[in-house]
């Protein structure tokens, strides 16, 4: 008997030994007391420094620290280029990416997507005085975006015959098509209507091409893959911040009726179906 439950005992350590550890990123975060969102810091309204406090502000930033209260700990924000976002995440630097992340199948096999938190349309903006008025315009010709961006991959998938050329942040996309180094920069409409809003009357005034629509891009928060408790936490926020109206505050501030932009939210907290 002694033996049998020795052997027992023995197999047991030595499974338990050879088993990975399964981590419980959520758990991690309590005790620590703060959870570290990824974010790009370049595209306002999402992510910018804001000029007064110097500090980052913008929807994802509030959209970190919704989660961050309701975990009940801090909210730690950290600036990161957009093609090290899921990198960053995956090697435990960050907690969650409230980046602008768009759904992508590619990124969907690497990360974990909440519900969605924002829709936006990618389109492409030309410069007024460049003489282009329609995206078949553009066939032979170069145009700019983020580099791995949902911008960029589907200007490769939807412009075959367009050169895309990649830049490390929007800002540099944008002097690129500015510079007259590409004829089109592909971004979200939102964006691009900002920058156009701030171009009118100088030299390099932006418009955006109406008839280049080239996806609707369903932005949710990324969480590693396998951490089931730390995923549902932050889905469980985002659809209570839905039903009680503290995510219509925050679309307002940057997006709706608050803001420069006056865009009434037409969308609600659903899962991202790929």
């Amino acid at each position: 008997m002694y033996r049998l439950t020795y052997a027992i005992i023995t197999m047991a350590v030595t499974f338990m030994a050879a088993s990975p550890v399964m981590a419980d990123q959520l758990a991690d975060i309590q005790a620590k007391g703060e959870i570290v969102c990824g974010t790009i810091g370049t595209v306002p309204p999402f992510s910018f420094q804001d000029p007064e406090t110097r500090s980052t502000a913008g929807y994802d930033v509030d959209i970190c620290n919704l989660i961050a209260d309701a975990i009940g700990v801090k909210s730690s924000i950290v600036l990161v280029a957009g093609a090290a976002r899921i990198p960053e995440l995956n090697q435990g630097r960050l907690d969650i990416v409230t980046g602008t992340l768009g759904w992508t199948l590619e990124r969907a096999r690497q990360v974990d997507y909440s519900q969605s938190y924002f829709y936006s349309n990618q389109k492409v903006g030309v410069l007024e005085n460049a003489g282009i008025n329609a995206i078949a315009e553009l066939k032979g010709k170069r145009v700019s975006a983020q580099s791995a961006s949902t911008s960029e991959a589907i200007a490769k998938e939807k412009l075959p015959d367009t050169e895309v050329v990649s830049f490390q942040d929007v800002p540099q996309a944008l002097l690129a098509l500015n510079q007259g180094r590409v004829s089109g920069l592909v971004l979200s409409e939102l964006m691009l209507r900002d920058f156009a809003a701030a171009s009118v009357g100088t030299n390099t005034a932006l418009k955006v091409l109406d008839d280049s629509t080239l996806m609707v891009e369903k932005m949710g928060v990324g969480v590693r893959k396998g951490e089931k408790t730390l995923l549902d936490k932050v889905n469980e926020t985002l659809t209570a911040a839905d039903a009680d109206g503290r995510l219509d505050a925050i679309y307002d501030k940057w997006f709706g009726k608050d803001s420069k932009f006056k865009m009434p939210r037409s969308f609600k907290v659903a899962p991202i179906e790929g």
